[in-house]
């Protein structure tokens, strides 16, 4: 697995660096500024798997493949964020809270929630069918607001048991206007240099900054209903609806239970509900340029007939192509596309395949010191062309066909072989949500044309569709509708 590294101690000074660097804002503010992964990737090609970057505000960073490290160095900005549950916990407490979650995030679980998913899927459905309609059966459509609604619907049913009526209620226009707002706040180069300034100074953290502003409302939102519907619950009364994790973080017995702030904070990082929706924006948009590849997934959704069930999903042999069709967008376009941690104590990394440094010495390790930041580059990773033939292009095929996949020992641990959900540890507890639902109804009911509309990729907390020009109107997917035939 390639590395990429800024280096602190003074061993490890001697990996190739690029030249050049800003002198408050090192090598960072050029990443920002490029086309996402675009310069990880260019110095992967110029320096090979281990060279050094600059970092903002004096700051070393480093890239690895490793995941054996203590914490974002953003951790007060993820607490402020989604407050202090198994996304912002570590060590001892990070482990009891996934022994828990674990528990609640079961296969059986999960597959309870099915009837409310469904649900969903029918509600989006019959809502884009009326809004066609309308429009004489063909419209270009932003189908950013769309897939948000639908995704926060989910999040809404599983996490709390409460229905936020497809983007209708108080609580679901407050969230999405407010993370609309963060997005089109973290556009600007401002965003940067508070980002940069931020994780240098944490104390800031109370400065009233309107994008700050917007997360600490989002926050709010998400608590207050937890609250409410915990403080029903134990009143007797029954605001929640079917099975959800609120519900069973609440029953949950034993030792290490949660306490009643730990459950709304780990309800809260289940409300990440625009990275579902995120990578659902690209897909459809992939599918929109390749029209051939979307005609064969209809062609299979609609041999399979009648609805899928979560067993239908958990065997790719039922819907192969609709499984490679999901891989390969989560290849292309992870919501986190990139992971960073610090490391808890001076540590040795191995690298896969030893490196020759500008000295001429060959290292197969490299000696990390404590406290160092670690980044691993998801979305470049996983584009490499040396690994992924064809890396940027959105090809299904390559997980169906003979051959179509690099070797296994070339490949990152987890789940399909990607790092798109934090293989190790902090796995993410929502792979088993993020799955094919939504686009089994939409790609069975509709047909999505291109617009010609040049999409740039930006990172806002997660990757955001973007149209080029139009930073002010926020994330957008627009694409022409039409009925499936």
């Amino acid at each position: 697995m390639s590395l990429h590294c800024a280096i602190r101690a003074a061993n490890l000074n001697r990996c190739r660096v690029e030249s050049g660097g800003r002198f408050l804002w090192g090598h960072e503010l050029d990443i920002w500024k490029a086309a996402v992964g675009s310069k990880y990737t260019e110095w992967f090609n110029k320096f090979g798997p281990v060279y050094r970057v600059k970092g903002a505000l004096f700051h070393p960073d480093i890239v690895s493949a490793s995941f054996q490290f203590k914490a974002p160095p953003a951790r007060p900005i993820i607490g402020r964020l989604v407050g202090e549950g198994i996304i912002w916990a570590e060590g001892e407490q990070h482990k009891r809270f996934r022994r828990l979650m674990d528990s609640i995030f079961s296969a059986a679980s999960t597959k309870r929630m099915t009837p409310d998913v469904l649900n969903v899927c029918s509600r989006l459905q019959t809502r884009l069918s009326q809004y066609l309609q309308d429009n004489g059966g063909d419209a270009v459509i932003n189908m950013k607001p769309w897939t948000s609604a639908a995704t926060l619907d989910i999040i809404g049913f599983v996490g709390f048991g409460y229905d936020f009526r497809l983007g209708e209620s108080p609580e679901a226009k407050a969230i999405i206007s407010a993370w609309a707002e963060q997005v089109k706040l973290g556009l600007g180069e401002s965003a940067f240099f508070a980002e940069m300034v931020l994780r240098a100074f944490p104390r800031l953290l109370s400065i009233p900054l309107p994008a700050l502003e917007a997360q600490g409302k989002i926050r709010r939102i998400i608590a207050e209903l937890a609250s409410r519907i915990m403080e029903d619950a134990r009143a007797g009364g029954d605001v929640s609806q079917g099975y959800n994790f609120l519900d069973a973080m609440m029953k949950a017995t034993g030792e290490g239970r949660m306490t009643t702030q730990e459950t709304i904070d780990n309800n809260r990082s289940l409300a990440a509900y625009e990275t579902t929706a995120g990578t659902l924006d690209f897909m459809l948009y992939e599918l929109a340029k390749n029209p051939a590849c979307q005609q064969k997934l209809r062609d299979e959704l609609h041999a399979f007939g009648g609805e899928p069930t979560y067993d239908d999903f958990e065997r790719p042999d039922r819907l192969c192509y609709l499984d490679a069709v999901v891989k390969e967008g989560l290849r292309m376009y992870p919501a986190a596309v990139h992971n960073a941690r610090v490391t808890n104590e001076e540590d040795v990394m191995p690298l896969e395949k030893p490196v020759r440094l500008p000295s001429g010495e060959v290292i197969s390790e490299i000696h990390v010191p404590a406290g160092q930041i670690v980044y691993t580059p998801h979305l470049s990773i996983q584009r490499m062309e040396g690994i992924w033939k064809d890396g940027d292009s959105f090809k299904p095929e390559r997980w169906v066909e003979p051959g179509g996949l690099p070797p296994r020992e070339q490949l990152p641990t987890g789940w399909s072989n990607l790092l798109t959900f934090n293989a190790g540890p902090r796995l993410c507890l929502g792979y088993r949500l993020g799955k094919c639902f939504i686009l089994f109804s939409l790609i069975s009911n509709f047909v999505f044309h291109d617009t010609a509309a040049k999409i740039d990729l930006r990172v806002v907390t997660v990757l955001q569709p973007i149209v080029a020009g139009e930073d002010e109107k926020g994330a957008q997917m627009p694409l022409r509708v039409t009925y499936a035939r």
